[in-house]
């Protein structure tokens, strides 16, 4: 039986049941970062170097002036999508796993295999629709506001902010629609690009209501984590003299600090992986409720 306000607080009983999934989590978004880095660091280093400079220059800057910018960029982004789809959905099926799939929970849920494939996949289309979709559903709504505006229509403002309106709600009815797509790629072991839809008939509204419960969990979860944290960076910050470093390349930055962005990426990766936990859960939770079969401890 599927219930919204109890499948919104799935992230917290995963962690609950299995707190080392928390670290194994921690662990592989460490990994990520220094995947993408090793993969990407030239480029990486070259648009931080390039974003400095036009730092430098400021409002005096040329549209010359950012070319090396969005070179360094175009060089990024063919590296950094494809890295960053496998590994968003290796996270997303491990959270999904760890709540379908609970008895599997050898190396926190984590795997690389046809499960991870079909995720990503499914993900990547779904996304492409959504944004064709929402990219439909605005431009009309403004065309057609901005229309009855130029033409000086009584009301057309009033119109306009009711088609954006509109344009918003359907793009959130669609996300919510094919929101379980991920768990029942993950249960199912297929393409599930559209299960969902079949699924989510006549629970939008629960749906909406858990996915706020749990947006709102995970806000929570940030400035906690943020606060439990603060000191210990700021006091890591206070170690190193950022005055002598004003200037010096990312490599001489890298080399002073070092331990500290270390550390400081150890704390983020924590407060990733529990934010990960508690913003995807409720989606397969919702699936094995709505499936009849909900097992919670």
């Amino acid at each position: 039986m599927f219930s919204a306000t109890d499948a919104a607080f799935e992230g917290f009983r995963v962690v609950r049941r299995k707190p080392v999934v928390l670290l194994w989590w921690a662990g592989f978004y460490m990994l990520s970062f220094a995947l993408i880095f090793a993969v990407a660091a030239g480029p990486i280093i070259g648009m931080i170097n390039a974003f400095s400079a036009l730092q430098e220059m400021g409002p005096a800057a040329s549209p010359e002036d950012f070319e090396p910018f969005m070179m360094a960029y175009m060089g990024v982004m063919p590296l950094m999508v494809p890295l960053g789809i496998l590994l968003g959905a290796v996270t997303t099926a491990a959270v999904a796993r760890s709540v379908v799939e609970p008895g599997k929970s050898a190396f926190g849920y984590l795997r690389i295999g046809m499960d991870e494939v079909r995720v990503a996949v499914v993900s990547l289309v779904l996304s492409v629709l959504i944004g064709i979709a929402s990219f439909i559903a605005l431009t009309v709504a403004g065309g057609v506001g901005g229309a009855l505006i130029a033409a000086d229509v009584p009301g057309a403002w009033l119109v306009a902010i009711v088609l954006g309106l509109a344009a918003a709600a359907a793009i959130i009815w669609l996300y919510v629609r094919l929101s379980l797509a991920v768990p029942i790629t993950v249960a199912e072991k297929k393409f599930a690009f559209f299960e969902s839809f079949k699924m989510t008939r006549g629970h939008v509204w629960g749906l909406i209501g858990m996915a706020i419960i749990a947006f709102v969990m995970t806000i929570v979860v940030s400035i906690l984590t943020s606060i439990v944290f603060f000191p210990v960076t700021m006091g890591l910050f206070a170690t190193v003299d950022w005055e002598a470093l004003e200037g010096a390349d990312i490599a001489t930055i890298l080399q002073s600090a070092g331990p500290m962005i270390l550390i400081a990426i150890v704390i983020q990766a924590i407060s990733a992986a529990l934010q990960a936990a508690v913003s995807y859960a409720p989606f397969s939770a919702a699936y094995m409720g709505l499936k009849g079969t909900a097992t919670h401890l």
